[in-house]
């Protein structure tokens, strides 16, 4: 009987060990905000390249894809936050007052100052974990190091919170470490970095004009060279088509924050529930994993308890099978357990295929000529920079002054009923359409 006193103390103390409680408090971390002005010409301008998701691209085969799922990675959530995740890192780094423009990119670009990239190593509601780094135009890199979040359940009171993301903490505390680096930069380092970068650009769209302005030095960073005369028409040809990309990351910002605007609600419940699913996933794994190694223990046990008593009383007998039938039901219920840790992952993988990233096709009207850029942002993107690129080589000196670029309209609902009534509709919506054309295209000139 003291071996299975021994057993039982054993069982209780594992459980205790189980068990684990803190208090988190939500959003702890405040957003550094600029205290002075800063000049214009210290101010960088940021891209935040689209997060990297850390999951494949295309169909995953179905051994990855368990794989995944065993680790609480949902494939389709995962590329949308990847996206929803840097239109709030961009907010912040607006709010912060400490930048120029900040846009969200499809891929780093010497049109901004500063690039800022980011993988998603795990992200389940409760806890989140990125990898995060920042490089200039110069190539020196600003930072690169492990971001990470554990939720408290108050992070999701939206009453008590309207305007904050639950990971909010995460993206304050990335905002707030470029800040400070920025800020410990000279006046002369600002220039030097934007400066750099002007030619980096310029030497991309025209190679054979502006070639041997940058050179790269043993550190891997980009030096400049010699500079263009300050009334160089040509390189001021290539600034303004720089600013005419820029232009086109507003706009697909819009699409961005559209995105992310339509996409907060469902995410936010997905992230909440995820976030309950995740800590009973873990407590059953441990319950699952404790019941498993007691009731083998509890049948050991018995086994031997039955080989060591002095006689096959019934007493003896009773004690035995009631050892050997818990330790049974221990394995059976743990079993259950597992069982209900798939059921709860399926759930969430369910509710990940709601989500959609389709990209809306963006129209871009140079000189009145249309040009219609459709597919994913990342393939509109190197469309639109190949346009321009192109439009450069074939005209010498050609700058795209008169350029709007804007989103392919809602397909309207068609109209059934009488004649009478369809054109009705129709007159309606020529009047919204031209609305819509009177108030903007986004078209900004610099």
């Amino acid at each position: 009987m003291r071996r299975i006193s021994g057993i039982l103390l054993v069982g209780i103390f594992v459980l205790a060990g189980c068990t684990t409680s803190e208090v988190m408090v939500a959003h702890s971390v405040g957003l550094a905000s600029a205290v002075e002005t800063i000049p214009e010409a210290q101010l960088l301008d940021v891209g935040i390249t689209v997060f990297n998701p850390g999951v494949p691209e295309g169909e995953i085969e179905e051994e990855l894809m368990e794989e995944l799922l065993d680790d609480g990675t949902f494939v389709q959530i995962r590329r949308t936050e990847s996206l929803f995740m840097a239109v709030e890192l961009r907010d912040a780094m607006q709010e912060s007052a400490h930048w120029g423009g900040v846009w969200v990119t499809p891929a780093a670009s010497t049109a901004a100052d500063l690039n800022v990239a980011a993988e998603i190593l795990h992200s389940d509601g409760d806890f989140v974990q990125l990898i995060v780094t920042a490089v200039d135009a110069t190539g020196r890199v600003w930072l690169k190091k492990p971001y990470e979040l554990e939720t408290a359940a108050g992070a999701y009171n939206r009453q008590r919170y309207p305007t904050m993301d639950p990971y909010q903490d995460l993206y304050h505390s990335i905002a707030n470490d470029l800040a400070t680096i920025q800020a410990d930069l000279s006046a002369a380092q600002s220039q030097r970095i934007r400066t750099v970068a002007g030619l980096r650009y310029a030497e991309e769209l025209s190679p054979g004009a502006f070639d041997g302005y940058v050179a790269e030095n043993r550190r891997g960073e980009f030096e400049p060279v010699r500079l263009p005369a300050a009334e160089d028409p040509m390189f001021g040809r290539t600034q303004r088509v720089r600013q005419r990309e820029r232009l086109f990351f507003d706009t697909l910002n819009q699409h961005y924050a559209s995105f992310s605007n339509d996409a907060a609600g469902s995410y936010d419940s997905w992230r909440e529930y995820a976030r309950e699913e995740a800590i009973a996933i873990r407590e059953l794994t441990r319950s699952s994993r404790w019941r498993t190694g007691l009731g083998i223990a509890t049948i050991l046990a018995s086994v031997v308890y039955g080989n060591n008593s002095n006689n096959n009383s019934f007493s003896d007998r009773v004690v035995r099978d009631a050892m050997m039938y818990v330790g049974m039901d221990m394995i059976r219920t743990s079993a259950t357990r597992r069982q209900e840790k798939r059921l709860h992952t399926e759930t969430l993988e369910e509710l990940s295929a709601s989500f959609d990233e389709e990209v809306t096709p963006m129209v871009v009207e140079i000189a009145g000529t249309q040009h219609r850029l459709t597919g994913t942002a990342e393939i509109q993107y190197e469309e639109w920079r190949a346009l321009l690129q192109q439009l450069f080589i074939d005209e010498t000196g050609f700058v795209p002054e008169n350029v709007e670029i804007f989103m392919d309209p809602e397909p309207q609902q068609a109209v059934i009923g009488p004649p009478e009534q369809a054109e009705a509709a129709a007159e309606e919506a020529a009047v919204d359409e031209g609305s819509a054309d009177a108030s903007g295209g986004v078209a900004s000139g610099v």
